[in-house]
């Protein structure tokens, strides 16, 4: 069970950080093309703002639903498998 358990959270961790920064780097591509360049520093400076909001801004305004499901579907996938992992603990 103690290998179960540590896949599952590595696994979890590792869904996390790609969704997230494919997330993020999608949603600076769209930033970009929204509205330029300097956009794109603002939207780095102000990061969790970004990830939060582009991807709605995307998938509404544009129909690029990519970003939503990678930033929150890849949180939610990544809640699931920690929450396995905890189960498999006894938690």
């Amino acid at each position: 069970m103690d290998v179960l358990k540590s896949l599952s959270r590595l696994t979890a961790v590792g869904v996390l950080v790609v969704g997230g920064v494919w997330g993020f780097l999608l949603s600076l591509g769209l930033v970009s093309e929204a509205a330029g360049s300097w956009a794109v520093v603002v939207a780095v400076i102000l990061a969790p703002f970004t990830v939060a909001t582009v991807p709605f801004y995307a998938g509404f305004a544009w129909g690029e639903w990519a970003p939503l499901a990678l930033n929150y579907g890849g949180g939610i996938a990544a809640a699931l498998l920690l929450y396995l992992g905890a189960a498999l603990e006894g938690k």
